[in-house]
């Protein structure tokens, strides 16, 4: 027990910085205040005359002051020191104390006094108040983040089932004898049906920069094949236009690099297309140099146009989202405005620079910076022989590249007489399109509307090959495919190769396509060639 003649101390703890107070047990049991150091009064906003004599409840008054008084008569009938929170209001705040309460006792162990000392821990409060409305707030924002983005791969996959049937019946009635007027009026509809998938790719690929949702790969791959490929497949574009569209990539340039291949096929994909579309006489010229001496961003890729050029005005904000050039004159093409965005936050996110130089009526220059390590001769050899070809092959379908005119090539139409391919699909425009493109190929088709019937109709009469929709009725193309697979095993019969036709075009999408056990993925709309292609190897 501590014992002290307590009324001694007072005047040395009226001198304490700590806030201090005393409360004296009186005969009725009660604590009332007979101390409260300078401290604490200033504290608490209370004058030393005003509380001394008084409990809790008489200084305080209200549901507050009787919560003080019963926490001081808790701590007496527990005769231990004791810590408690107290909130104090005020008219334009709310202190927040620590409290520590001791009984002090007489020579006869009786309960003479309770001395305090509280801890202004408003800032504390305040500090974790704070952290929760800012953990809320995140988890808001990550809630809407998901919803658009949930709600942006719904609306892509609604528009891509009916462009499915958009573009691939005009695609099969470009093959047809047409009337030129008959003719022009196809053409219209499926270069306006490209357009719109463009605008829902670029829309798509936005807002998963925005959500950080793009991740890049480092990989080795060859810059010399991809900037050939994209060259390539522009050129048909620019000799339509009669523009010179040329190559110089340096001599002392390394031909492979460590990064994402797909990604810089994208950047300079935006950024010729760019140059085309703005231009119509002369040429353009697409250049890559390399200094090593240049720490930061050894390799330099240079987009120079002679075309209608940017005004000086517009160049600061040519890089910003939904931003076009306001410029009807010049500017005639339709877009969305995100084609520049997309390729800065692209380079961005490579720990590079983009920028831009133009004059205008004269041309534009885009420079793109990046510091790419040098791939090894090993390593690049090895990256081209497994995964360049496939990514060549898929990648007008990734970014959706049509020629300036959209009259499909001829196909030589394979020849699959006598096999057996069995379609899951529940939109009846899209049967109509995979009927029309592989009627001529001799192949039975067999049509379901949902994956129950499918796995029904394999288990029943087998195939040759499935082509299977993801969203259906019933049973999606996923779990079927997963039923599938486990008949097989049991059976012992040999896998059928399954390949998804769906317009969920998502990487994420094709991921958990293999992982279900598909051997291939084509997203809608898909052309014919890629379709006959599919099934054919």
């Amino acid at each position: 027990m501590t014992q002290l003649d307590f009324p001694d101390y007072l005047a040395l703890l009226d001198a304490m910085p700590t806030p201090i107070f005393v409360l004296k047990v009186g005969e009725d049991g009660l604590p009332r205040y007979v101390m409260m150091n300078a401290t604490c009064c200033k504290m608490v906003e209370r004058r030393l005359e005003d509380i001394v004599g008084k409990t809790a409840f008489e200084i305080y008054g209200g549901s507050m002051g009787e919560r003080a008084l019963a926490q001081q008569l808790s701590v007496m009938e527990a005769a231990e020191p004791t810590t408690y929170s107290v909130c104090i209001p005020f008219p334009h705040r709310v202190l927040d104390l620590r409290t520590t309460l001791t009984p002090i006792f007489d020579a006869a162990g009786a309960m003479t006094y309770l001395i305090g000392f509280c801890i202004d821990v408003t800032s504390e409060r305040e500090r974790d108040e704070a952290l929760e409305l800012t953990k809320i707030a995140k988890e808001k924002a990550e809630e809407a983040s998901s919803a658009k983005e949930r709600f942006l791969a719904n609306m892509s996959h609604e528009i891509r089932t009916p462009m499915n049937g958009i573009l691939g019946m005009s695609e099969m009635m470009l093959e047809t004898g047409l009337s030129q007027q008959q003719k022009l009026y196809a053409d219209t509809i499926h270069t306006s049906a490209n357009a719109l998938l463009d605008i829902v790719n670029d829309v798509l690929d936005f807002s998963k920069i925005q959500a950080e949702k793009i991740s890049l790969a480092r990989e080795p791959f060859s810059l010399l094949q991809v900037i050939m490929e994209v060259t390539t497949l522009l050129s048909t574009r620019s000799e339509a236009k009669g523009l010179d569209l040329q190559l110089d990539y340096g001599p002392m340039v390394p031909h492979g690099f460590i990064g994402d291949a797909k990604r810089i096929r994208q950047i300079l994909l935006n950024l010729i297309g760019n140059a085309i579309k703005f231009t119509d006489a002369g040429h353009i010229n697409v250049s890559v140099t390399h200094d090593a001496r240049e720490g930061v961003y050894p390799l330099t890729l240079t987009v120079t146009d002679t075309g209608v050029g940017i005004p000086q005005a517009a160049q600061k904000d040519i890089f910003a989202a939904f931003e076009q050039v306001e410029n009807p004159a010049a500017y005639r093409e339709d877009g969305t405005g995100l084609g520049l965005a997309i390729t800065q936050a692209l380079v961005e996110r490579m720990g590079g620079a983009i920028s831009v130089q133009s004059v205008e009526g004269e041309g534009a220059t885009f420079t793109v910076r990046l510091g790419l390590a040098e791939a090894k001769g090993d390593d690049l050899s090895t990256a081209d022989g497994s995964g360049s070809a496939r990514q060549a092959k898929q990648f007008a379908a990734d970014f959706q590249v049509e020629a300036v005119t959209s009259v499909p090539v001829p196909l030589e139409m394979p020849s699959l007489a006598g096999r057996k391919i069995l379609i899951a699909e529940d939109n009846r425009t899209n049967q109509l399109v995979v009927r029309k493109m592989l009627d001529p190929t001799g192949a039975e088709l067999h049509f379901v509307p949902d994956g129950q019937q499918a796995v029904e109709a394999y288990k029943a009469a087998g195939c040759d090959l499935i082509l299977m929709d993801l969203s259906m009725p019933v049973l999606g193309g996923l779990e079927a495919t997963r039923q599938i697979r486990a008949f097989e095993k049991d059976a012992a019969r040999p896998a059928c190769k399954i390949i998804a036709l769906t317009a969920n075009a998502q990487p994420s999408d094709a991921e958990a396509c293999m992982a279900a056990g598909m051997d291939d993925f084509l997203s809608k709309p898909f052309r014919k060639g890629e379709l006959l292609s599919a099934v054919a190897s």
